[in-house]
């Protein structure tokens, strides 16, 4: 059972990667709870299939819990429903000892995870990833945080979890969708990582099975590594942490600009990272060459993402409120070569507009089916 310690100045945790791991999510629980309770926020989607499951089994090792289900999708990410979390929490009179736990995919980490941040100043909370979106990226590094209209992410705060379990048995009911989503996280860590990730992800694509839990495995565990790392590093994103937003300013933008939930954060991240990936190339033109193999697999990805509509105007005004800029100044996360990402800043606006439009005509030509 892979075991991946993430150890930070003032607080550290486990990241758990495995399959079938009640048990050590009841002893992490037990660890962490001194007996208190637990309130346990489930995503609807998981608690249809495994909710009944997880409260029998708290029941019998005795772990005082209380369920609260969270509507699945994007929308959910509001003040709306973090108004009804802490409406729920306070009715139920949490106290500082007690402890929450998020079990679901990004969505629910995210927003569960905010609430634990900002009720009471803070009380203590863990994550069960569900989804491969979720165990690559989202539960991982104690971000969190909800949507505003006015764009992605933009009220949250670090509060870094107890504990985060990746159980690779919740991917075996997960939608190919879901999993193709995942695919874009882990696309944006082959990119920088380099050439051992890389080669790797290809192996995967070549198996032509994109549920072998066996090939994907090591996906998620080099992918959690990276992050663990580059967190551990720079905890608050003032630098490197800057790096795992590798196709997220395009990505953000285009999901503000369609509205949330017409196509997965992931998928957005793939066609992200091909605008990325020709940005980078126009900036640093010899990067062409090294980046030639990286990019035919961005577009072999992009292929999987269903089409929808996308105006690239909305797209470049949705950009200009992404949380990552200085002052005025967008940034964008670029590729010299797979393994080597750098920071680029004061870019001419054609410049961008270019990139993005060549993503977004290679995705309208071979992106999936409109729905």
């Amino acid at each position: 059972m892979p075991l991946i310690n993430l150890r930070l100045k003032n607080h550290s945790y486990p990241i758990v990667i495995g399959s079938g791991l009640d048990n050590q999510l009841v002893r992490l629980l037990k660890k962490h709870t001194g007996g208190n309770r637990v309130f346990v926020f489930f995503d609807s989607a998981v608690y249809a299939l495994y909710g009944k499951e997880i409260e029998r089994q708290f029941a019998r090792k005795r772990i005082k819990h209380i369920s609260f289900v969270i509507p699945g999708g994007e929308e959910s990410k509001s003040q709306a429903t973090l108004g009804k979390i802490y409406d729920f929490l306070l009715s139920e009179q949490i106290s500082r000892t007690d402890f929450v736990l998020a079990i679901g995919g990004g969505v629910v980490t995210d927003l569960v995870g905010f609430a634990a941040a900002s009720i009471l100043r803070g009380v203590k909370w863990g994550a069960v990833s569900t989804t491969l979106l979720g165990m690559v990226d989202a539960a991982i590094g104690g971000k969190t945080g909800i949507n505003h209209p006015r764009g992605k992410n933009l009220i949250g705060a670090f509060w870094q979890p107890s504990f985060v379990v990746c159980d690779l048995k919740y991917l075996n009911t997960l939608p190919n969708r879901e999993i193709n989503a995942g695919l874009g996280e882990i696309i944006k860590y082959a990119g920088l990582i380099g050439a051992k990730m890389e080669s790797t992800l290809k192996k995967y694509c070549e198996s032509g099975d994109i549920l072998n839990l066996k090939k994907l495995h090591p996906l998620i565990q080099m992918s959690a590594e990276y992050k663990a790392k580059i967190v551990i590093a720079d905890e608050r994103e003032s630098n490197k942490r800057m790096f795992l937003n590798l196709g997220h300013t395009f990505a953000h933008a285009i999901e503000k600009s369609i509205g949330y939930g017409k196509l997965l954060h992931g998928e957005t991240v793939i066609i992200g990272l091909m605008a990325a990936v020709n940005l980078s190339i126009k900036i640093k033109p010899k990067s062409a060459a090294a980046l030639s193999d990286y990019k035919n697999l961005v577009k072999e990805f992009l292929g999987l993402v269903r089409y929808y509509p996308i105006n690239m105007e909305n797209v470049l005004k949705s950009m200009k409120m992404d949380k990552k800029r200085t002052g005025q100044i967008q940034k964008f996360v670029l590729l010299s070569s797979p393994g080597k990402p750098f920071i680029a800043s004061g870019l001419k606006e054609r410049t961008v507009k270019e990139a993005l439009e060549e993503a977004l005509s290679i995705y309208k030509e071979i992106g999936g089916i409109y729905g």
